[in-house]
């Protein structure tokens, strides 16, 4: 039986898409940048290209943060300073907490019933504040992250030292809820934890073979938890 709830942050309980397309678009302003018509397909297919060589551990998230505008920016054909607006990109991202629909009702429906605590391969104190501003926080007794567990999901190291800090339930009394494949279910379903693979792109075609539950909706949730 399920006792415990681990979940994911971006774009499982806020909408990093949304946000992130926020962050870049006053970010550029700021610099008076003007990106091309598709600049949030440039930004996606390298920001996602970059965090899969974080979860198979051939990055860090520093790595990333000297790197990922400069490799946008080049694509994109703009001459700045990619590691500078990093920096501004990061101060907007932390400052935007858009939850995804439903995520508000299904934190508070969880909490009633479950000990949730999320699970985030990101910084502490900005996934804290981004929390605190979606006014999420009364829901969640935990937030574990990859800066300061020392190691990012799918790692073991990191689903590990979350059961290290909930001594009170037992592996199969734990459940993972996020919307990569890669890094939360498979890393969890790997650890000994149940898991619920969250569609968040709503891919008609998408597979999950590994995942005990799948949603394409959170309040779906409340089907089977």
């Amino acid at each position: 039986m399920i006792k415990c709830i681990l979940i994911d942050i971006d774009n499982t309980l806020l909408d990093f898409h949304k946000c992130a397309r926020e962050a870049m678009c006053l970010a550029a302003k700021d610099w008076n940048i003007v990106f091309p018509k598709d600049y949030f397909e440039i930004f996606t297919e390298i920001n996602d290209s970059l965090w899969e060589k974080i979860e198979k551990g051939e990055l860090n998230r520093q790595g990333l943060f000297k790197i990922r505008w400069n490799m946008i920016f080049e694509v994109m054909g703009i001459s700045a300073d990619g590691e500078a607006f990093e920096e501004l990109f990061r101060d907007y991202i932390k400052k935007s907490a858009i939850p995804v629909d439903g995520a508000e009702e299904i934190l508070e429906y969880l909490s009633e019933k479950y000990y949730v605590c999320t699970a985030s391969n990101s910084e502490f104190a900005q996934q804290e504040k981004r929390l605190r501003k979606a006014e999420m926080l009364p829901f969640i007794r935990k937030i574990f992250t990859s800066e300061e567990i020392g190691f990012a999901k799918p790692s073991s190291g990191f689903f590990e030292a979350c059961k290290r800090e909930l001594p009170q339930f037992e592996k199969d009394e734990i459940m993972v809820i996020g919307d990569s494949i890669t890094a939360d279910i498979d890393g969890a379903n790997a650890f000994g934890f149940k898991t619920c693979w969250f569609n968040f792109n709503k891919e008609a075609d998408a597979k999950c073979d590994c995942a005990d539950f799948i949603v394409d909706e959170l309040i779906q949730i409340k089907k089977f938890l």
